[in-house]
């Protein structure tokens, strides 16, 4: 039990590079939520890239890229949402990941339209 009371108190392996990496979820933070909160992530993230089929037929590589630092900074941001004093945990948590995922992703594929437009 001494090595595990050791580490329950760092949020990641290595909390800078996690911090400087916008592309992944903290692999920690993900196991502490629950059942219902994970599977509500798929499904939204599901329904993203479903709608996205177009832009994911063109170029995988980017999407799958773009998909992944969207999805994070969801979840980051719906983090923050669920520790607020007036919310309600993972109720909250879903409710902001769902409502920031779809509007991160399309603001990615406008802004490569933009850019690619421009070109």
């Amino acid at each position: 039990m001494p090595a595990k009371a050791r580490t329950t108190g760092r949020a990641t392996a290595t909390n800078a590079t996690a911090q400087a990496r916008e592309d992944i979820l903290n692999a920690r933070a993900i196991s502490t939520l629950g059942a219902g909160v994970v599977s509500a992530m798929s499904a939204v993230g599901a329904a993203v890239i479903k709608k996205n089929k177009a832009a994911l037929d063109k170029n995988p590589d980017w999407f799958w890229h773009m998909f992944a630092k969207c999805e994070a900074k969801a979840a980051r941001i719906a983090e923050q949402a669920a520790r607020d004093p007036q919310g309600c945990g993972d109720a909250t948590f879903i409710e902001a990941y769902a409502g920031q995922l779809p509007k991160l992703m399309m603001a990615a594929l406008e802004s490569r339209d933009k850019a690619l437009k421009a070109k």
